[in-house]
């Protein structure tokens, strides 16, 4: 990577991966991520903060992604839509967000109901937390779940991050319900013993051009 890029070109907006591409979310995939949303609302629903702002219509979902593509480009929270290898398929979304203090990044994933249960978010997991450490230079990631969303858990539990805590009454699910939160952590002295850093990945900036 030239010492002359920016630190907006040197942001992956760009992924890939053995099975996956990810990219950064346009206002032109409203329709694509609202019938997506729309064929998983049940399916989403009850673990997913997002879903208490659901159904949206058409305009609204391209509202809301023009607010994600700002936060992306404002480098607050990268957010990626999650597709199949050769883009056709859009599989879920995985995100890296940027509200658990300095250094640190919260990393967020659902899955559609129909790529459930192949491996696609621990996947697109592991090359976000290579981008975190590696690109982004960060120093902790978290990962927030419900206890009960056992799919949810096993991804940081198999990747190397700590269980800290379960806090009682700490969260809010997207029906308003108060629920428990599990906070696993990763820092970066611990990141090379993960299944991530054996993760084969490559990502590319705004420009097209490998960062790594």
């Amino acid at each position: 990577m030239s010492m002359q890029n920016t630190a907006l070109t040197a942001t992956a907006f760009r992924i890939e991966t053995s099975r996956l591409l990810m990219r950064c979310w346009s206002p032109a995939d409203a329709r694509l991520l609202r019938a997506c949303l729309d064929d998983n609302d049940q399916h989403l629903r009850p673990w997913i903060p997002f879903m208490k702002d659901e159904p949206r219509n058409l305009e609204q979902t391209a509202e809301w992604l023009r607010s994600i593509r700002s936060g992306f480009d404002l480098r607050q929270n990268y957010r990626y839509a999650v597709f199949d290898k050769r883009g056709e398929n859009l599989l879920g979304e995985n995100m890296l967000l940027g509200r658990v203090g300095k250094g640190a990044f919260e990393i967020g994933y659902w899955t559609d109901r129909h790529a459930a249960g192949k491996g696609f978010a621990s996947e697109a997991t592991c090359a976000l937390i290579r981008v975190a450490f590696e690109i982004e230079r960060a120093d902790r990631l978290e990962i927030h779940c419900e206890p009960e969303n056992a799919p949810s858990a096993a991804i940081p539990r198999k990747l190397g991050f700590t269980h800290d805590a379960t806090l009682p009454r700490r969260a809010s699910n997207s029906e308003g319900k108060i629920c428990d939160l599990m906070i696993w952590s990763l820092f970066k002295e611990d990141y090379p013993a993960t299944p991530a850093a054996k993760t084969s990945y490559q990502a590319f900036d705004c420009l097209g051009d490998p960062i790594t």
